[in-house]
């Protein structure tokens, strides 16, 4: 018989929730995101079904939008800038993120990480700005080129869609090589020693082992870096000098121009749908963390 402070062997003590009920928790975060997030979302892609009177349900808004080519090709010349400043800046990234890991002392990571995320303490604006004082025709880079050449430089670069992707790019190499470090740091280094040992060199040893388990971070970086840069106004607008369009802009500019909010809307619903397609990599991250796991 078992008296009331007996202890049974064998059978550990159950431990007891803090938190009765854990959707308390988290409850205040759903509530803020339904109201500051969801519901603005929700009236927007509703006012984009409507008529410029906002009297009725209509396709017309969207009919107008694919059968316009200014608009779909701004659509295009969004996600190719996006697109190609995830492309470069992973180009770069890649190798920086090696470097902090493995060639730099743990104790020197913490500066160069701070020069690395220091520039980008400041506005998006205010860099963009600052490189269009760099990269114009009478800025530092043409004024050191026409002396060393003896005669003045043109640049040219300044207003194109090079120098927009250039100013996206810059963010991109910070963002994706954040994101590949911190996972890249997280590497067992007795795989590669192991490799060494089997007689592997550094590029197998990148590409058979640092490769696969960093691109997770990769993906990561990437997919933000997109969504950023596709819905982004400031840099096509200072360095890319609006010539041709993305479709922030041409939002930005139906807005100021008509006022005619359902086709504003549209611009954002269509914006929507690329970021939200965009971010489908994400799943595959999870399912390979699953697998690994």
């Amino acid at each position: 018989m078992v008296g009331p402070g007996a202890v049974i062997q064998g059978s550990p003590p159950r431990r007891r929730s803090p938190v009765t009920n854990l959707w308390y928790g988290i409850l205040p975060a759903v509530i803020l995101m339904a109201v500051f997030f969801v519901t603005p979302i929700g009236y927007t892609i509703g006012l984009s079904f409507t008529h410029a009177d906002h009297a009725g349900l209509t396709l017309s808004n969207y009919a107008a939008f694919f059968s316009n080519d200014r608009f779909t090709d701004a659509l295009a010349r969004s996600i190719l800038m996006a697109s190609a400043a995830v492309i470069i800046a992973s180009g770069f990234a890649y190798p920086l993120a090696w470097f902090l890991t493995y060639a730099v002392r743990p104790g020197r990571r913490l500066l160069l990480l701070f020069v690395l995320i220091a520039p980008f303490w400041t506005s998006f604006t205010i860099r963009a700005f600052s490189w269009q004082l760099v990269l114009s025709d009478s800025g530092v880079i043409a004024f050191i080129l026409g002396r060393i050449l003896g005669e003045p430089i043109a640049l040219g670069f300044l207003y194109t869609m090079s120098a927009s992707v250039f100013g996206l790019t810059l963010f991109g190499i910070m963002l994706i090589t954040l994101t590949i470090f911190s996972v890249m740091v997280t590497i067992d280094p007795r795989l590669l020693e192991a490799n060494r040992d089997l007689g592997g060199s550094e590029w197998q040893g990148f590409v058979e082992i640092v490769l696969p388990l960093s691109f997770p971070g990769w993906v990561i970086g990437a997919v933000l870096t997109f969504i950023i840069c596709v819905g982004d106004y400031a840099v096509p607008t200072l360095l890319g000098g609006g010539f041709k369009p993305v479709l922030a802009q041409l939002m930005l500019s139906t807005l100021k121009g008509t006022y005619d909010l359902p086709m504003a809307a549209t611009f954002a619903a269509v914006l929507m749908v690329v970021v939200l397609a965009s971010a489908l990599p994400l799943a595959l991250v999870r399912r390979q963390v699953r697998l690994q796991g």
